[in-house]
């Protein structure tokens, strides 16, 4: 990722440095006051390297192969602007269209959570994290963000799962250990002898008691 692609007001283009600009496409419409632009990312860290799953490269490839031929079918009106998502004459796709897209694709499938277009990043980042466990740094370097602390502050909520996770284990394997001291077997034909049970280790088994078993101490020592 090396370049971005926006709209720009006119005016406000003027005043841009034009380093920052790599290509001004043409107006499509007489009078335009703005323009689409391809340009430098807002960051450093918006420059970056994103590894591809292997259907995403497949269906890419299957992308490409249709563009070709598109520009072979239709030489004389194919405009290839150069971008890897183009129209079907090559013009580039103003991302305003790629959100009005998604509207109506969101309100034929009403069966999916109805979010914004910018949401379907939220919604990527707060599932690498969950994927990998939390790894802040290696998402960072998948979305783009200046630092850690920014991507963590903005999505800490995607901890609560993990977190969650955590104090089940704690319950599981601490709170279900046994430690109720175990008693002498007493020995045939003798009768048990008296055992001494520390007040702390009265309560330490109250403690691990459950509802019921509490319920019929209480009705036992007030009996």
């Amino acid at each position: 990722v090396s370049k971005t692609m926006q709209r720009a007001n006119k005016d406000a283009l003027e005043k841009l440095d034009p380093k920052q600009v790599y290509y001004t496409f043409p107006d499509r419409r007489e009078g335009s006051k703005s323009s689409l632009i391809l340009k430098k990312p807002k960051t450093k860290k918006s420059s970056r390297i994103l590894y591809m799953t292997k259907p995403l490269k497949e269906e890419l490839q299957a992308w490409l192969e249709k563009l070709k031929q598109d520009e072979q079918n239709s030489p004389e009106k194919y405009s290839n602007c150069g971008q890897l998502f183009r129209l079907p004459d090559g013009l580039p796709i103003a991302p305003e269209l790629l959100t009005k897209w998604y509207r109506l694709w969101r309100a034929e499938h009403p069966e999916f959570e109805q979010i914004v277009f910018h949401g379907l990043r939220h919604s990527s980042a707060t599932y690498q994290l969950l994927q990998s466990d939390g790894d802040f740094k290696s998402v960072q370097g998948n979305t783009g963000h200046a630092t850690a602390s920014v991507l963590m502050d903005t999505y800490a909520h995607t901890q609560d799962k993990p977190r969650l996770e955590l104090t089940e284990k704690i319950e599981a394997n601490f709170y279900s250990q046994d430690l109720t001291p175990a008693a002498p077997q007493p020995r045939q034909n003798e009768k048990p002898a008296a055992t001494k049970i520390s007040g702390k280790e009265i309560l330490e088994a109250i403690r691990l008691m459950d509802a019921d078993e509490r319920r019929e101490l209480t009705r036992a020592l007030f009996a």
